[in-house]
Formats: C-alpha cells, sequence, structure tokens
C-alpha cells in the first residue's frame, strides 16, 4: 500500500523539492518559441489531432491554447486536481479526469463550453482516476485507476460504463492506431521491477506483458509501433522495449522524477520531463542515447509534440513553453 500512496501523490502535485540538474546547461533562448501562462500547477497536456490546439489542464483550469499563435483562445473552469486530459479522434472534444471526480470531464474544442460529464464506475470518494486512452472510432474511452487497480470504460455516446480488473496498478494506459491493443503500464507489489501488460481490446485478457524499469510512470510507443518507452519513477531512468519480442533493448539514465514523456512523429527522438530534476532530456530514439539534457527555468510536467514535430509543448510551474525542436540538442 505504500508504493500505491507514494504514486498517487507524485500525480496529485507538483514537488517542491530539487533543482537544476548541477550539469544541464540551460534551454537555449533560441529554442523557446513562446512562453504561455497558465493556471495552477500540475499541468497535464493534450494536442488536437490536426495539431490546431494545445490543451493545458491545470487545477480547476482548462487553457485552449491556439497553435497558430500561441495565444490562449479560452480558459475554462474544471474540477480540481486534474489527472487526466485526452481529445477525442475528431478533435470535437476534450476529455479530462480529476483526483476525486468519478466520472469525466467533457468540454468543446472548439467553444470551450462544458458538456454532460461522462459517469465512470460510480464508486466511494476518491475516484482515483487517472489517465485515458480513447478509441480511433471515439467511442470509448479507458480510464485508469491505480488505486483500485482496475480500467473504467467509458460509453463515450453515453451508454453505462463497464470495468475491466487488472492484475497491477495502473498508472498509464495507450491504444495502438488500430485500437486493437491496450498497453497498460504499471506496478505489481513492491515495484522494484515495473510491468507493461498487452491487452486484447475485444476480450480484455492479457497477450502478452512484459519487465521494465522499477515504478513506470508513463509509457509511449514509438510511431512504427515497435518500440515502447517507459519513463521509471523510483530508478530515474527511460525503459526501451522490442514490442515484437517484449525484450529490453536498454534503459537511458534521466533526470529524477521523470514525469513527462513523448516521442516524436517520425521516430528519431524520444522526449523526457523530469520534475524534480528541472531537466529536459532528448534521446536518440535508434541509439538509445542521450543526445542532450537541459535545465528548465521551473520544474516540468508534461510533454507533447506537434504532428509536424516541428515544436515541442513543455508544461511547467507557470507556463508551457513552446520550444523549436530543430534547436534542441541538433
Amino acid at each position: 500500500m505504500a508504493r500505491t500512496i507514494v504514486m498517487f501523490v507524485v500525480l496529485a502535485g507538483c514537488a517542491t523539492r530539487g533543482g537544476h540538474a548541477p550539469s544541464a546547461p540551460s534551454l537555449p533562448a533560441s529554442a523557446i518559441v513562446a512562453t504561455i501562462p497558465v493556471g495552477t500547477p500540475p499541468t497535464l497536456l493534450a494536442m488536437s489531432p490536426d495539431g490546431s490546439r494545445l490543451f493545458a489542464a491545470s487545477s480547476a483550469q482548462l487553457s485552449i491554447i491556439r497553435a497558430s499563435d500561441a495565444q490562449v483562445a479560452a480558459t475554462v473552469p474544471i474540477p480540481p486536481y486534474t489527472s487526466g486530459v485526452a481529445v477525442t479522434p475528431d478533435g470535437a472534444r476534450v476529455l479530462i479526469s480529476s483526483v476525486s471526480g468519478v466520472s469525466l470531464t467533457v468540454v468543446d474544442a472548439a467553444s470551450g463550453a462544458v458538456r454532460r460529464p461522462i459517469p465512470l464506475i460510480m464508486d466511494m470518494h476518491p475516484g482515483g482516476f487517472e489517465r485515458i486512452a480513447v478509441t480511433p472510432d471515439g467511442r470509448r474511452a479507458y480510464v485508469a485507476n491505480q488505486v483500485k487497480e482496475y480500467l473504467a470504460i467509458a460509453d463515450l455516446r453515453g451508454g453505462p460504463a463497464n470495468q475491466s480488473l487488472v492484475d497491477l496498478r495502473p498508472s498509464d494506459v495507450t491504444l495502438t492506431p488500430d485500437g486493437r491493443t491496450l498497453y497498460v503500464t504499471g506496478c505489481r507489489e513492491f515495484c522494484t521491477t515495473g510491468t507493461v501488460e498487452a491487452l486484447d481490446t475485444a476480450t480484455m485478457s492479457t497477450v502478452r506483458a512484459f519487465a521494465v524499469g522499477s515504478s513506470p510512470y508513463r509509457f509511449a510507443l514509438s510511431p512504427a509501433g515497435t518500440r515502447a518507452y517507459t519513463t521509471n519513477i523510483a530508478a530515474p531512468g527511460v525503459s526501451i522495449v522490442d514490442v515484437a519480442t517484449g525484450t529490453l533493448v536498454g534503459t537511458v539514465p534521466v533526470g529524477v522524477e521523470p514525469t513527462g514523456l513523448a516521442a516524436s512523429p517520425d521516430g528519431t527522438r524520444v522526449y523526457v520531463a523530469s520534475q524534480t530534476a528541472r531537466t529536459l532530456t532528448v534521446i536518440d530514439a535508434q541509439r538509445g542515447a542521450v543526445v542532450a539534457i537541459m535545465a528548465t527555468p521551473t520544474q516540468p510536467r508534461e510533454v507533447v509534440v506537434s504532428p509536424d514535430g516541428r515544436r515541442l509543448y513543455l508544461s511547467t510551474q507557470t507556463a508551457v513553453l513552446v520550444l523549436d525542436t530543430t534547436r534542441l540538442g541538433r
């Protein structure tokens, strides 16, 4: 139970300890395209499929940001303590979970209007719902519940939600582009070795499982779907796994408390935001080697990449930074 509580605290708020990595140079000024003030941290990020809007979900506030000019188009009140955010494949709706909520908050992506919430499993508070994965057809959302060790399966068309028990504490959920496989990342027991399970979404049965680093927190697939990446909290690093064989290819050390993870659309780079270390790490995906480690102005939390790969969005304690990827460790 102790491990569950620790991971939940990491999710619920920004850490206040730590500082810059001793040897990390600062982000180059030439790489910072814009600095966009947002709400109270932690700020989670999601991008519309066409790359036109960025959604920054802070505690009690959603900022809808235009990518074209890096300006906030609207701010929307949402429940406090955001724990997950996702955009539907058609780009029409933003789905938000919160630490104590038992439903998904739904925001119209174009107007910012708050729609009727989508119920999850009605359970005792706190709800404990966190990361969200939406099917390619936009019909369902899988929502991790780490504390209670199950997934809520929400009907985005308005039907009742279901639940699927898992044999680990899920910290992240990720769907393949075809929607047939759901990767569930998390911990069993004390989590000296983390686990990723691949589930067949038609049956919700485990197809295969593979081991990753201690206390995995975030999961990402390469664009080709051949490699998987996890950030590991307990032993700060990124595990690289060959998906076909389930073999651990290697582990790349990164800054303390890696909370943000994204792979570039061309598959050449992996970006990691380390909250306590206050660093952004750029990894060469092919070689599994660090290209650059850069200190951020304040503690970073999440990172997403634009569909064209030219912009990197990094949430910090005070703002979302828009970064030019061509000036990051090139």
